[in-house]
């Protein structure tokens, strides 16, 4: 009886080994922006440092006044006022730097509608250089709250003159990059 268990416990372990580890099936995002295995390059990569400093420009050019900053790894907190009448307002900005195939998950946007509602801002952004997932956008209409995905990141650093716009004529092949 113990052989038969210890050859049966084997010949599992040794299947779960041999099989193909199949990735996570693609966001809604992912597809429109023709990431069709999913393993596509982000719309850009950055070092957290970098991505700070972007995220920081693009908010003072949005015309709000960033109260306080911090880093953590690969997440990004920001506390910002926008200081005009009527639409203004307190707002709870969080960044979350991704690598290759990763997505943001629903976690993180029920985490920035808790924040949003605990600390009673106007509104919740959340900024990343890659995608949501379907139920984190799904989970975004439960507030207020933006989100904001690497394509539409990239569009609003040129937008604001942060990042300057690539020549036309570069239009480079994101599925023959090679990856680091």
């Amino acid at each position: 009886m113990f052989i038969t268990i210890a050859i049966a416990v084997t010949l599992g372990f040794l299947v779960i080994f041999a099989m193909k580890r199949v990735p996570a099936p693609l966001s809604r995002e992912q597809r429109d922006a023709g990431f069709g295995d999913g393993q596509g390059v982000l719309p850009f990569t950055l070092a957290i440092e970098r991505f700070e400093t972007l995220c920081r420009r693009l908010l003072q050019a949005s015309g709000l006044d960033i109260l306080h900053m911090t880093t953590t790894g690969h997440q990004l907190e920001a506390m910002a006022v926008n200081p005009a009448p009527l639409v203004g307002g307190l707002y709870v900005v969080h960044g979350r730097l991704l690598h290759d195939a990763e997505v943001v998950e629903v976690v993180d946007v029920l985490a920035l509608l808790d924040e949003v509602k605990g600390e009673g801002a106007s509104k919740g952004v959340l900024l990343t250089n890659g995608f949501f997932s379907d139920e984190a956008a799904k989970a975004a209409t439960m507030g207020p709250v933006e989100l904001i995905n690497g394509i539409r990141l990239g569009e609003l650093l040129h937008h604001f003159d942060i990042l300057p716009m690539p020549r036309e004529e570069f239009h480079p092949d994101i599925n023959s990059q090679s990856r680091s």
